[in-house]
């Protein structure tokens, strides 16, 4: 048995129902279903899929209720003035919603992209045409559009998983490989740099662990992985309390 396979044996496995952001995720369930997702989450990488497309489904919504009471609001007033006038209007009520949701530009569009499901031409609509929303084609569009779990991948690339559209964080990279962490499940991630196959995964908690976990230190627990430290590896995460000293003895006893 590997080092890796040793760790995942005494590692506790966090059920994904358990975590904050499958609930978060499951209660939104309806809005998913409209949008033709109705797979459930069954794997990690389900769930990171799937977080992607909610943090822009919030979004959306967020920029169409306003837009709905920004038409409330002004209704009497709009008549009286031009397009660039009713954009200024619009753009002052998004601001904050745009300023705090999660985004990033599209390198080939150069477009900001708040809404990863969708094509570059459809967030600057939601972004910068708001009569655009008013159009029934626009409308039906939106209304026809079916989404899978890889629709942000394959319109954006794997790169979208370095967004705050994602929970993943980048804890170690180099010319091989690329390490993400996923703290609910107390889990590191390793994918392949090139074609980002996955190569496997790393618990770094036994059952025994009470501690906080601070990222600094699973940026070290994953060099050590990677670079085959892993009599430094088994020191920190004893050090840490992250794993027991049996179970530390337990392992260590094949790397003496």
């Amino acid at each position: 048995m590997g080092f890796i396979e040793s760790l995942n044996k005494i590692g506790v496995e966090i059920p994904l129902a358990k975590t904050q952001l499958y609930q978060e995720i499951e209660s939104h369930r309806s809005f998913f279903e409209k949008m033709g997702l109705s797979s459930k989450i069954k794997t990690d990488f389900d769930l990171f899929s799937y977080e992607i497309i909610y943090r822009g489904l919030l979004t959306q919504n967020q920029i169409e209720n306003i837009y709905e009471g920004f038409l409330n609001q002004h209704y009497d007033l709009l008549d009286y003035l031009n397009y660039d006038e009713k954009q200024k209007m619009f753009n002052n009520d998004i601001a904050g919603v745009l300023e705090t949701a999660p985004h990033f530009q599209d390198l080939q569009s150069q477009v900001m992209i708040y809404i990863p499901y969708l094509e570059p031409f459809v967030n600057q609509r939601y972004t910068h045409d708001y009569q655009m929303l008013l159009l029934k084609q626009h409308r039906e569009y939106i209304q026809n559009f079916k989404v899978n779990l890889h629709t942000p991948i394959d319109m954006y690339g794997y790169s979208i998983f370095r967004t705050g559209f994602s929970s993943l964080e980048n804890v170690y990279e180099d010319q091989r490989h690329i390490c993400f962490y996923f703290d609910p499940l107390k889990t590191i991630y390793i994918f392949k740099k090139d074609n980002h196959e996955f190569l496997n995964k790393v618990i770094i908690q036994d059952d025994k662990a009470q501690c906080e976990v601070r990222i600094e230190d699973i940026q070290k627990i994953a060099y050590d992985i990677e670079n085959y430290l892993y009599l430094d590896c088994l020191e920190t995460l004893k050090d840490l309390e992250y794993i027991s000293l049996k179970n530390y003895k337990k392992i260590i006893k094949k790397y003496k």
